[in-house]
């Protein structure tokens, strides 16, 4: 017998659940930052300290072949597109990186390409060796966004300043789409399930994993 697709409110459901244990972890590592090394170091680390969590959480439940705490108080089970068979170890990855680590990157990138241009338009400083106001040095990735933007034209610049903005909130339009998208057909929730083909049944048997077949 073929296992049976869960329902889109269990999805929604697990979810929910998810969201709830995750936003939990991070504000626990955050007040131990907090704590430890204070406010400003907290509001520079915070969105570094919601990653590590955020991969800590989907590492010891989807990466090692475990239900997440939402999915398993719903009882379903994540399938690869054949919907028989647990997802492979390469695929589970993919679906953790492009769920935590990929819009960590590109909201990191447009963020510091946008600040980038902005210091352009404001002021003229050197090409090389110019020092950030106020004496902070520049991050790995801010630098590689200054060598990338150094040899554009001003109007390239002022097309890109217009466009960065509108992008960050196409992508958040894309979002919401996308859920407005899986109350409509009810498969995928998330964007990064989508990409991989990741979908739920739910798990008839008491035991783990018995009525999936383990993937090769």
């Amino acid at each position: 017998m073929a296992p049976e697709p869960a329902s889109p409110p269990q999805v929604v459901r697990a979810a929910q659940k998810d969201d709830y244990y995750r936003a939990e972890l991070r504000s626990a590592a955050g007040s131990a930052l907090h704590s430890l090394l204070g406010a400003k170091k907290w509001l520079e680390w915070r969105k570094e300290v919601e990653l590590l969590t955020d991969l800590a959480y989907f590492s010891l439940t989807t990466l090692s072949g475990s239900q997440t705490l939402g999915e398993e108080y719903v009882n379903i089970v994540q399938v690869d597109p054949s919907a028989r068979r647990v997802p492979s170890w390469l695929r589970r990855a993919a679906l953790v990186s492009l769920h935590t680590i990929a819009p960590y990157l590109l909201d990191k990138a447009l963020l510091h390409l946008e600040h980038e241009l902005q210091v352009e338009g404001e002021s003229r400083r050197p090409s090389q060796g110019g020092a950030v106001p106020g004496g902070r040095s520049r991050s790995l990735a801010r630098a590689w966004v200054r060598r990338w933007v150094g040899p554009l034209t001003e109007q390239q610049k002022k097309t890109l300043l217009w466009i960065v903005p509108l992008l960050r909130q196409s992508l958040a339009a894309l979002r919401r789409l996308h859920v407005a998208v899986f109350y409509i057909h009810g498969v995928f929730y998330h964007l990064a399930k989508r990409f991989t083909g990741v979908t739920y049944v739910r798990r008839l048997c008491p035991t783990r994993f018995v009525c999936i077949h383990p993937s090769a």
